[in-house]
């Protein structure tokens, strides 16, 4: 009786364990395939705890008093444009399977950039401590135009920012075939 109960006890605590990881981001690559699930199937609340919440205070953003996690949720939500912000499933399922290769550590160059006094994350006192105190822990992605910022927040990794996911498909996709089969949107874009 005894082992059997011992046994219950340590499958209760796996199991607990295994759902405590899945609650976090372990590696940045891991977070941006977690982000794409989560997207593609509209679990917007699910989603939440893997999008920064820092609160925009710059005012030439036009975005202040708006969350890091609104601005993204919002983006995901309407699902196009290249711009700030803005997703597209195609360009980060391309950047997960093709390019996750240029998932790196910030380069210093650019993480004093970013990160300087009066700089666009330096408005963030928890981002700039990382970026000061463990620059390891965050993470960019820059290729063809995309963008995607993602730091290691508590024990898991967060997304920051990210821009231009629909340039990838873009510069990909300049074929004859997939120009015929994109659709115009109402606003002059492409879907």
């Amino acid at each position: 009786m005894m082992k059997k109960l011992s046994f219950l006890m340590l499958i209760l605590l796996l199991g607990t364990s295994t759902t405590m990881a899945q609650r976090r981001a372990k590696t940045p690559l891991k977070l941006l395939k977690i982000v794409y699930k989560l997207a593609e199937a509209k679990k917007y609340d699910k989603l939440k705890k893997f999008l920064y919440n820092g609160k925009v205070s710059e005012e030439h953003t036009g975005m202040t008093g708006k969350t890091l996690r609104e601005l993204l949720l919002k983006g995901i939500q309407k699902g196009r444009g290249s711009g700030d912000f803005s997703y597209n499933a195609q360009g980060l399922k391309l950047v997960i399977d093709k390019y996750s290769d240029r998932i790196v550590p910030i380069p210093q160059k650019l993480r004093e950039r970013l990160f300087e006094k009066n700089r666009e994350f330096a408005q963030f006192p928890d981002l700039k401590t990382i970026s000061e105190q463990r620059p390891q822990d965050i993470y960019i992605f820059d290729h063809k135009g995309a963008h995607i910022l993602m730091a290691k927040i508590g024990k898991g990794y967060q997304l920051v920012f990210w821009e231009g996911l629909k340039r990838i498909t873009n510069k990909n996709s300049g074929t004859s075939e997939s120009k015929k089969n994109s659709v115009k949107t109402t606003d002059g874009g492409e879907k």
